[in-house]
Parts: structure tokens; sequence; C-alpha cells
């Protein structure tokens, strides 16, 4: 694993998961030392990615299970908070259509997201998710970096319009849902950078 995309992974950690996410931490933990094929099984979930060269691509790198399973979900949820606030009925709307994304009741990811559209992440957050895309996608081919992309990028959208008012089509997107859907296709795309 590159210098680089280790520390954003870790950097990521710590912005991501609190003192109060140790259960969390420690299952997502177990599930990084468990059988080869258990963590393939657990990174292919996590990513939304069925490819076997992406997935041996992110297992080089030292990607596991936790790691993306929170780079996932982040952008599920900065979609979410976009317009500021989430109703009740959103935040049924998008635990019923993550759970039919594979994100079911019960699991780490689930209480993850849970707790994500109770409490809006922080700019930290943010910022460490976007540098560890920014890290991803420099290490990643772009064949792979693609397939991510997509997967990423669907599942948000899929999730997102399940709810009625997000990503509608026309005038119901709002300007800060587009913006939200932008840095997320920005940060996964590799660029030039200085």
């Amino acid at each position: 694993m590159s210098e680089s995309l280790d520390k954003e992974r870790q950097a990521m950690h710590d912005a991501f998961f609190a003192d109060r996410d140790q259960e969390l931490l420690e299952y997502l933990g177990q599930q990084g030392v468990s059988q080869s094929d258990q963590r393939r099984v657990a990174l292919e979930q996590a990513a939304g990615v069925r490819d076997p060269e992406v997935l041996t691509r992110l297992e080089q790198l030292g990607v596991g299970p936790s790691a993306m399973t929170a780079f996932t979900l982040l952008p599920l949820v900065r979609l979410a908070w976009a317009d500021t606030k989430i109703s009740q009925a959103e935040f049924a709307a998008l635990l019923k259509a993550s759970e039919e994304d594979g994100i079911v009741y019960g699991t780490p990811s689930y209480r993850l997201l849970s707790r994500w559209l109770d409490e809006r992440p922080s700019e930290p957050m943010i910022e460490a998710w976007i540098a560890y895309a920014e890290a991803l996608s420099k290490e990643l081919d772009e064949t792979s970096l693609e397939v991510m992309r997509q997967a990423t990028i669907e599942r948000a959208k899929r999730i997102a319009q399940a709810s009625g008012g997000i990503l509608g089509l026309g005038d119901k997107t709002s300007h800060d849902e587009r913006n939200a859907l932008l840095d997320l296709q920005r940060a996964l795309t590799k660029q030039a950078r200085g």
C-alpha cells in the first residue's frame, strides 16, 4: 500500500469513527482479519463492486471492508444532508432503499448509516473522505477507478432517488445536491495534481 493512501485511509478512519464506535470498529476489524474468502465477500459487499480484478487491486492496496464501508456510505449521507435537513420520510426511505442495496438492519454498515442520518457528518469528515478518494484514485488504474466511480455514484443515486425529493428529475434536484454529486465525481476521477 502506498504511504499516501495509507495516511489518507487512517485520517478518514479517525474522522469517521468516534470513541463511541468502538464496537463497530471491532466488528469491522474482525471482518478484516477473517479468512480470505470472507474478507473478499465483505469487501465486495461494502464496495458494491463484483469485478474480481478491482477487488484484487483494492486488497493489494490494503483497502479492507471497514474502510470501504465508510468510504461508500458517506456520499449517500452527504447527499441526504445536502439540503441541511432530513425529514422522517426521507430518513425512512433512505434506510429502506439502503436495505434493498445490501445495507441491512443490524449490520455495522446500517448502524453507521443510521447514525450519520441522525447526525450530520462534519466538514473534517467530508474533507477526509475527499482526500482518501483522491489518494485511492491515484493508486487505481483507470479501468478499476471507473468501476469504483460508477458503483459509488450509482448506489448514491439509487438510494437518494428512493427518498422521493432527493435527486428527483428536473427541478427536484437542488443546487446543493448537484454540487455534492459533482464533488463525488471529481474526487473519484484521476486528475493531474500539482
